[in-house]
């Protein structure tokens, strides 16, 4: 989960000189929260959050209140429990401008209505549900790449399925199919050595994979309004571009 955390760790260090001292207007959707965690209110809890929640790829997100009741153990341990529940609302939330609220540097984020809108924290019990996970795809592709370290995107635009896996060392690998053909074929494109680069203080980031005078872009969107797509695919020859497409559908 080595991306993962270099994103978390980013993200705090932009976020470390954009931090506002919480309106007292917030501080009675965080006295809630706070609440339910100190009294272990699970449905209380499932209340309190914004659906769908995103888990680290390959976790499913999380639907609706009855799913994290029922995988409530997976998403909390009592460490993050703890850290929530003896939480200063003075010394430890801050308001990050129009993103939202987040405790500790970003361990929790929390949306200006008082819900739950992102957890970057992962139990041991959710790294062996990924850990099972991975194992799962890497049966599902092509022998051609169905060895590496850990999966960073698994995406569909209109006309392309593509796959972003780390091979390790930040080597990042690009795969692609034509829409109509499935995981288990030969890709019709294998690219190595992606870069990855962060794009303003919001933790958007995206990867460049050169083929010649080809360049393909992945733009992954973190943090946009409810209308922005999970991201979108870019590819120009030298500087011309060939193609632009909305990510409908990511796994």
């Amino acid at each position: 989960m080595k991306l993962r955390n270099h994103i978390l760790l980013c993200l705090s260090l932009l976020f470390a000189s954009n931090t506002f001292a919480l309106d007292q207007q917030y501080h009675q959707n965080i006295a809630a929260i706070i609440a339910a965690f100190k009294a272990d209110d699970k449905a209380a809890i499932a209340s309190l959050v914004s659906y769908p929640l995103k888990r680290s790829y390959p976790v499913p997100a999380i639907n609706n209140e009855a799913e994290l009741v029922e995988r409530f153990d997976q998403v909390f341990d009592q460490q993050l429990i703890a850290q929530i529940a003896g939480s200063d609302i003075d010394t430890d939330w801050d308001k990050v401008g129009w993103r939202g609220i987040m405790l500790n540097s970003g361990v929790v984020w929390v949306d200006t209505d008082g819900k739950i809108i992102g957890l970057n924290y992962q139990t041991a019990k959710e790294q062996l549900l990924a850990k099972r996970l991975i194992a799962a795809d890497k049966k599902g592709l092509h022998p051609s790449i169905n060895s590496f370290v850990e999966p960073i995107l698994d995406w569909q635009t209109a006309k392309y399925r593509i796959r972003v896996d780390d091979l390790g060392d930040s080597n990042y690998r690009y795969a692609s199919w034509s829409i109509d053909k499935k995981l288990s074929d030969k890709p019709d494109i294998i690219l190595e050595h992606g870069d990855i680069e962060f794009e303003g203080s919001g933790g958007n980031h995206s990867y460049t994979f050169k083929n010649g005078r080809y360049s393909y872009i992945l733009h992954v969107t973190v943090i946009g309004c409810d209308t922005s797509p999970p991201g979108w695919l870019e590819v120009y020859k030298n500087d011309k571009q060939l193609l632009f497409e909305d990510v409908v559908s990511k796994g």
